[in-house]
């Protein structure tokens, strides 16, 4: 407006002079910046051409006007908009994603907890945009041609989360407890996720083997839960804590288990031990299908949920007979 009414304007933007490696080189934070100590991570940058994120784009501030002595460094930054649409997906995705998990209205929903939770904890923040991209893939089967890409970043992501979990791990306590079990639960859901979608040519051998590992970290899951249950009862997680506690501690009421705990009676070749591990993965089981086949309103927010819990209630003797393929076990998962 002012070049056309022939008036000086004074907010005319400065050109700023940016030397040559400055303007050919895009800046690219990573994850690590939530610690400004850290140098970029590797494993981001394979994730950057995720899969389940856009394709590389950059909104560089070099184009930015710039006033002077007030010009702050850290806005040439690149925003990096792959892990933002990682990020938007699992705010604007998380009854999706987590529809496995116990939400409290009162109390707002595990994702604001474990968002909050993971700026002083990066190795959360990981694998909360690693099960991200595995939701994304999933969703978006048309962008196959970013598969490759995709399964490599989100094997960097899963990895990288882990292996700053195990350096910042010492034990649990206090200031470490809810971060530590919501990213024992994401990885958790992250790794059924991936069991039940695996198809491989070996077909049940394979996803036998699959299960057993799933079943084993989520056993470790109850176990970072039960060590420091009393922490998180004083924790913003004792309402979901509660009700899931609640919840599995109902008596079983229908009947949809019989046949199998008949089988299980009567298999003779099953040591006593044994069938008690078994009887007790059954009374889980029908809480279960009661809680499907409940008619009450009130039950429709947690009418899924021991798919997830159950592998976590499950004994230790269910696991090894599952990986010695009993036949009387193999009936109980099917």
């Amino acid at each position: 407006m002012c070049t056309m009414s022939k008036r000086s304007c004074k907010y005319a933007p400065q050109v700023r002079q940016d030397s040559p490696s400055a303007s050919s080189t895009s800046l690219e934070p990573s994850i690590n910046s939530v610690d400004p100590h850290k140098q970029e991570d590797p494993a981001l940058r394979t994730a950057q051409s995720s899969g389940g994120a856009a394709s590389s784009r950059k909104c560089n501030n070099s184009a930015t006007p710039s006033r002077g002595n007030d010009h702050d460094p850290a806005l040439d930054d690149a925003i990096n908009f792959n892990q933002m649409e990682l990020f938007a997906h699992l705010i604007l995705s998380r009854e999706e994603m987590f529809n496995l998990a116990f939400e409290t209205p009162d109390e707002g929903d595990g994702i604001s907890l474990a968002v909050n939770a993971s700026l002083e904890s990066p190795f959360l923040l990981y694998q909360l945009l690693a099960f991200s991209a595995c939701h994304l893939a999933f969703l978006r089967p048309e962008r196959s041609a970013e598969f490759s890409r995709q399964a490599v970043a989100l094997q960097s992501l899963q990895t990288r989360a882990v292996s700053l979990f195990n350096a910042a791990w010492t034990k649990v306590d206090g200031s470490n407890c809810v971060a530590v079990l919501l990213f024992s639960t994401a990885l958790g859901h992250h790794l059924l996720a991936d069991t039940l979608a695996k198809r491989t040519p070996t077909g049940l051998e394979a996803f036998i083997a699959h299960y057993v590992q799933c079943v084993e970290l989520h056993r470790g899951i109850y176990t970072v839960a039960m060590s420091a249950w009393p922490l998180l009862m004083e924790s913003h997680l004792e309402p979901v804590l509660s009700l899931s506690s609640s919840f599995t501690s109902r008596l079983p009421k229908g009947r949809h288990c019989q046949p199998i705990k008949t089988l299980l009676d009567s298999a003779e070749e099953l040591a006593e031990t044994d069938k008690q591990a078994c009887m007790q993965s059954v009374h889980y089981l029908q809480i279960g299908f009661d809680a499907v086949f409940a008619k009450e309103e009130g039950e429709h927010g947690i009418r899924h949920q021991m798919i997830f819990l159950w592998s976590m209630l499950a004994p230790p003797e269910l696991t090894r007979l599952l990986a010695s393929r009993r036949p009387e076990v193999l009936v109980l998962l099917a």
